[in-house]
């Protein structure tokens, strides 16, 4: 008897025990992502599943689950198995919305795998816009308040914290300038080409095509040096405004809370050795992204830093 209950005990405990590396992965993993098709991050995603998908020998499938600030890609995250078989991505807007909209989770609710890269943010504007330098945009801001429309992601993204940090360099009242939130930082910048909005914040890889053709003018760039792909146009400190270049765009991959470590650990490997292929880091080069790879632990902490920044943001802006 004592026997029958020792191997049923052990049974069950083979049956509960969590998924390890030694056979991860050998199915398909689901790349579940917060943004709607063609924009920065659902570009780099489809190139890092690709990688993925030679590196580990199983597909990568992306599946782009927009809308709410990212509350239907979490709610996709949180029900999953946490096995390594569903990750999502992760940027800086997320961390904010769990300070605003999807207070339902938090930094400690999922799993950080991976950071991938820091992007410096920009100014882009309408190829009809008047406006040349960040000193315009004050001038046009504080002569007719609200006649200057930005689009970019909703309040409280890491692209509306980079805006505040650009106003306040100015000592610009951010109230002057309408700002309009879309579902995505393309949908943004889309809707600045087509004329609906004059200025536009982004980032190098999601405008670099526009501007060449000429439908978008890059006018500043919060980062401390120029970036190659636009060397004409000066950064912030060089027309006058000191914003903390230290705030830009993460990247990365998070999956649900609770995933064996090994697990973790061999996705994140995976990960960085597509980050090394000469594909993705020319990739990186064209778009003037800073490669900015943490593993697990070093990226969780990251995560944390960042999430009392971004609780210090909001309630310098009274938004929490």
């Amino acid at each position: 008897m004592f026997k029958q209950l020792t191997l049923a005990t052990l049974a069950a405990c083979f049956i509960s025990a969590p998924a390890s590396a030694q056979d991860y992965p050998n199915r398909p993993i689901s790349y579940i992502l917060h943004v709607s098709p063609g924009g920065a991050t659902d570009i780099m995603a489809r190139k890092i599943a690709l990688g993925l998908e030679k590196s580990l020998g199983v597909a990568v499938p992306v599946e782009n689950k927009a809308g709410g600030r990212g509350a239907a890609q979490l709610a996709e995250l949180n029900k999953a198995a946490p096995d390594g078989y569903t990750i999502g991505s992760v940027t800086s807007t997320h961390i904010g919305a769990f300070n605003q909209t999807l207070k339902q989770y938090n930094v400690d609710s999922f799993d950080w795998i991976a950071r991938l890269v820091n992007e410096p943010y920009l100014l882009v504007v309408n190829k009809d816009s008047k406006l040349n330098s960040m000193k315009d945009l004050v001038e046009a801001a504080n002569a007719k308040p609200g006649s200057v429309i930005m689009a970019g992601f909703v309040r409280g993204s890491g692209g509306h914290f980079a805006w505040e940090i650009m106003a306040q360099s100015a000592d610009l009242d951010n109230s002057k300038v309408r700002w309009i939130p879309y579902d995505s930082v393309g949908d943004a910048v889309t809707a600045t080409v087509g004329g609906h909005a004059e200025v536009a914040i982004a980032y190098v890889d999601l405008v670099k095509n526009q501007v060449e053709a000429g439908n978008l003018r890059v006018i500043a760039v919060m980062a401390d040096e120029r970036v190659p792909q636009f060397p004409d146009v000066p950064t912030f400190k060089e027309q006058g405004y000191d914003a903390d270049t230290s705030w830009q765009q993460m990247r990365g991959i998070i999956g649900p809370k609770g995933m064996p470590d090994d697990v973790k650990n061999k996705l994140a490997a995976a990960v960085k050795e597509v980050m090394e292929t000469p594909e993705l880091q020319q990739y990186m080069k064209e778009s003037s992204l800073t490669p900015a790879f943490q593993g697990p632990t070093e990226f969780t902490e990251f995560a944390r830093q960042q999430d009392t920044v971004t609780k210090e943001w909001m309630k310098r802006l009274s938004m929490n």
